[in-house]
């Protein structure tokens, strides 16, 4: 087996891990979003006042740390300069008391104090062990070679200071070492009597800067613990009714205009459900209205979606059917309001199917008469098939109908095919997409002269079926406008 590069390999382990986060944000949503934006803005906050205050403090109390300890040595050196220039038992003796007091009073921090006396021969310069914590015994000599030559070259009496590290319970501790000569001027002439050095615990400075640090870490962890239950169960507030919208807006994708979303809040996610529902509304009026147009006019209505309606047309080629209830007048006036629309309504239902079946567009109703269009080179076959349909299926409706006892009705249809204007008719305020022209004017016609259970045809447009019907030649029509008698034909429709 091959072995993967190193660059390779990574990439390949990567790779997983970076889809895996991803998955995780995006599940995460809106909370996850809340959460990651407050622990940064938390963090980046502690991290500022911490860094701010850290600083601060440390530069305070290394301050308060360096005044107690100067403070403290000058005072053992001015209590040492008598015991190292007269250097009696008595000067010695006041000497360990002050030091006994200063050890007893357990300053924060300080480790050791030492003081030395300066001896000068010929030969060398050392300084002894005279007095102090009592750490070293007497006559231990001051072995800091560096130290020693700094004392003898300079003539500054003023407190110096290093960090050196200092052994204490066999344990090595990092410490400041504060440093003091003690000098006596005698007729213009300085001498180097001795040096004091106190230890400094450098932990006593920086000891409460990360105890302080250590308490922020732990503050930021709970705050941040804190934070992050209180923000998901305040997201979960947020997100449940975003969710119950989205979810709705799904189902009204889906074409469920059944649904209404709970407004519970008073904000603006209360007002985008508010809103929400106010389309979903709009949306359910505007499928009841597609009840009352015809599809040629939706389809206009997508198609010019992005621009404004406006009045106008166009020349198209169409097949136009029309169908009239037959004897309509007479029924209308000898039955209830009620009665008429139930039985043109059934009537119309039944013609609508057969009509949709076949491709057709049902440009409007006109009382119990229907207007049809058929696009396409195919429309004539298409018209006459509905046609033939149409007329078989009121015969067998008829038949139960009439054995029920109940009112039946026949229609007569009308076919042509040509050139029309189609277009937006009417005005600005209200207007109709819809056909105009002779051809539609005799299709109308032929409609009018079909007698019940008939199909008239211009035989020009008959000519243009792909099949085979059964027709009966029928005597020509004159019609207004048109110089000539228009040939017609009659569909011949077995049980009709």
């Amino acid at each position: 087996m091959p072995r993967c590069s190193k660059k390779l390999c990574l990439k390949s382990f990567l790779h997983p891990l970076q889809e895996k986060f991803q998955l995780f944000f995006q599940k995460g949503g809106l909370k996850l979003k809340l959460i990651g934006f407050s622990l940064i803005v938390i963090l980046v906050t502690v991290l500022t006042l911490s860094s701010i205050i850290i600083h601060l403090m440390k530069g305070s109390i290394e301050q308060k740390a360096f005044e107690v300890a100067t403070t403290s040595i000058e005072r053992i050196a001015d209590f040492s300069n008598n015991a190292l220039l007269e250097r009696s038992y008595e000067n010695r003796l006041t000497l360990n008391e002050m030091i006994k007091k200063i050890r007893l009073s357990n300053i924060q921090g300080m480790l050791d104090i030492s003081i030395y006396a300066h001896y000068k021969t010929d030969k060398a310069s050392t300084f002894k062990y005279v007095a102090g914590f009592g750490r070293y015994e007497n006559g231990t000599l001051l072995d800091d070679a560096e130290l020693i030559t700094s004392l003898e070259n300079s003539t500054s009496s003023a407190v110096v200071y290093d960090t050196r590290s200092f052994e204490m319970n066999d344990e090595s501790v990092e410490a400041y070492r504060f440093i003091k000569p003690i000098r006596y001027t005698f007729q213009n002439k300085t001498m180097l009597l001795g040096v004091v050095v106190l230890h400094y615990d450098k932990e006593a400075v920086t000891g409460v800067v990360y105890h302080t640090i250590y308490i922020a870490i732990v503050m930021t962890l709970m705050i941040i613990l804190l934070t992050t239950v209180l923000i998901y169960f305040a997201g979960l507030r947020f997100t449940r009714p975003i969710l119950s919208i989205a979810k709705a807006a799904n189902a009204v994708s889906s074409g469920n205009l059944d649904i209404h979303v709970q407004v519970t809040t008073h904000d603006e996610i209360g007002e985008l459900a508010h809103q929400f529902n106010h389309m979903v509304n709009g949306l359910r009026e505007r499928e009841k209205m597609q009840v009352f147009i015809s599809d040629s006019t939706i389809d206009m209505i997508q198609e010019d979606s992005q621009r404004q309606l406006i009045l106008g047309g166009e020349y198209k080629t169409l097949t136009f059917l029309f169908s009239d209830i037959r004897g309509f007048t007479a029924m209308s006036e000898s039955k209830e309001p009620e009665e008429v629309v139930r039985i043109i309504n059934f009537y119309l239902n039944l013609q609508s199917k057969i009509i949709k079946n076949n491709g057709g567009d049902i440009d409007k109703f006109v009382g119990d008469e229907i207007m049809v269009s058929f696009a396409g080179d195919d429309g004539v076959e298409r018209a006459i098939q509905s046609a033939i349909a149409i007329q078989e299926c009121i015969a067998t409706e008829n038949a139960k109908r009439d054995k029920n006892g109940e009112t039946i009705c026949h229609v007569g249809i009308g076919i042509n095919r040509g050139e029309v204007i189609v277009g937006n008719m009417g005005s600005h305020e209200r207007m109709d997409f819809t056909s105009i022209g002779p051809v539609v004017n005799l299709a109308s016609r032929l409609c009018s002269n079909a007698a019940a259970g008939q199909i008239l045809i211009e035989q020009a447009t008959y000519d243009l079926a792909h099949n085979d019907f059964d027709t009966t030649r029928e005597e020509p029509i004159s019609v207004k406008g048109i110089d000539h008698p228009i040939e017609i034909v009659s569909i011949v429709v077995e049980g009709a």
